[in-house]
């Protein structure tokens, strides 16, 4: 809880008083839950197929010259990338995109805490990026839907917030239920880009189309499910007997809170670099494994663009997996706090692309990397990142103040911002350097990372895991 003057009001996590609770949490959470879920369909089928589409139909010269707004777009990305050929060109733009969906939501977040509150802020979002999927399936219109896309990812951001806002700060359920929200995408991963790869092998624009009718459902949910959800149009919550304080006043933060703001601002940066291999997935490693994994299974030529369903599949059990070890390992031992989780999560996703470089070592030619190698990166990354993510999600949450706690929730995505801005350079660089030293800067850059954030668990613990709320002053 905020530390605030006498003269100030209250700040309290929002608690809804009806809330009933369905498996040990709130009905809330389910909602959030299956509503991401159908955003991250539509979101990750899209995603699966963009750099493919992009490479083989959009970027041809038959089809470039009809794409309104393309021209100034390949300008601003070779001004940033420079890249070389339509294969880099692709993997610029897929990157550029990546990275700013995870910046937006910081509009989001200020509009949802200072304007709009984080209900409406997320319907307008929803309804964006619906459109945005559906203009998808146009060529003409692909720059223009890419930005209605953004703006909507954006103003949805506020979903993450919703998670936290449905728990009191001390409740230890907070972290099982960001790994709880985080299946919901997990499972969706599964799904979409089989379902929507396998339409565009068809018609690309099918596969954009599907993804739209996912965020369709997903808007219809979210409007259904608003009564278990947090209010939307409080940012504080007042005593009653402070009634007569303006709702938008905020207290101001603590010498402490303004360090803990200063250091999640740090972390940013520290866990983009950590998240490299990861997020390395939708780009330049769609357009390595079709190059070098053997894509025959069972006799039939597999789509690259399945090893995202793969992974999907994988890091939903990796995700059970670790949720169950950190209940088991809290029942025998002390817990460790959520931002030494994530420094072991970064340690252990770095040896995934160690896997791939090892690969491409030993069967350095063409369609000649056994696709058990892919299969191992994929357990190895997504432990770690199942790890990293949903618990750094976790760990802003309850470290960041409450006055602050939307902004700074959705600056935790811009880790991910800033790591597909560099696989986004990273992909211009297939081809150029060997496949092994590609792979080894990505394992590289993430061990630095696991050590910066090594030294953070030991050394600002009291900052990022605070143990219990602090009690109001007497008035």
């Amino acid at each position: 809880m905020t530390e605030i003057l006498p003269a100030s009001p209250v700040i309290e996590p929002f608690v809804p008083s009806r809330q009933r609770e369905l498996w040990g949490h709130p009905i809330g959470l389910w909602v959030l839950t299956l509503t991401e879920g159908w955003v991250g369909f539509s979101l990750y089928g899209m995603q699966a197929i963009l750099a493919l589409y992009l490479t083989d139909h959009l970027l041809q010269p038959d089809h470039s010259g009809h794409v309104f707004g393309l021209a100034p777009l390949e300008a601003f990305v070779s001004a940033l990338y420079a890249p070389v050929g339509p294969r880099a060109l692709a993997g610029a733009i897929t990157g550029l995109f990546l990275a700013l969906i995870y910046a937006t939501p910081l509009l989001g977040g200020f509009l949802a805490d200072r304007v709009l509150g984080q209900t409406k802020t997320i319907l307008f979002g929803a309804v964006l990026m619906t459109v945005g999927h559906f203009l998808l399936s146009f060529d003409w219109s692909f720059v223009l839907a890419l930005g209605f896309l953004l703006a909507g990812l954006g103003m949805a951001g506020g979903l993450r917030a919703q998670v936290g806002a449905l728990y009191a700060l001390g409740d230890r359920r907070r972290s099982d239920a960001y790994q709880i929200y985080m299946m919901g995408l997990q499972v969706a991963v599964i799904v979409s880009p089989i379902l929507c790869a396998s339409l565009a092998q068809i018609e690309w624009h099918w596969g954009f189309l599907a993804a739209g009718v996912g965020m369709l459902i997903g808007l219809v949910v979210y409007l259904f499910g608003r009564r278990w959800l947090p209010a939307s149009d409080l940012t504080v919550h007042l005593k009653p007997h402070d009634a007569n304080i303006s709702k938008r006043t905020r207290p101001a933060l603590t010498s402490q809170e303004k360090k803990t703001v200063w250091l999640l601002l740090a972390l940013v940066p520290v866990m983009a670099v950590g998240a490299v291999p990861n997020s390395e997935i939708f780009d330049g490693y769609l357009l390595w494994g079709r190059e070098h994994f053997q894509l025959r299974l069972l006799g039939h030529e597999m789509p690259v663009s399945d090893l995202i369903s793969l992974d999907g599949f994988i890091s939903t059990l990796c995700a059970v997996a670790v949720l169950w070890f950190w209940k088991a390992y809290s029942r025998r031992r002390q817990d460790l706090s959520e931002i030494t989780k994530v420094a072991l999560g970064t340690f252990i996703g770095a040896f995934g692309p160690l896997l791939l470089a090892l690969g491409s070592w030993i069967s350095p030619g063409l369609h000649q990397v056994s696709l058990l190698w892919g299969l191992a990166f994929h357990i190895v990354n997504d432990i770690g990142f199942s790890m990293s993510y949903a618990i750094g999600m976790a760990l802003f949450s309850r470290a960041a103040p409450v006055s602050v706690n939307t902004i700074l929730v959705a600056c935790f995505s811009l880790h991910l911002f800033l790591s597909n801005l560099l696989i986004g350079k990273l992909a211009t660089l297939l081809g150029r350097i060997s496949d092994v030293s590609f792979w080894l800067l990505h394992s590289g850059a993430a061990l630095l990372a696991a050590v910066i954030l090594g030294f953070c668990a030991l050394r600002f613990r009291e900052l990022l895991a605070p143990e219990k709320e602090t009690p109001p002053p007497a008035l």
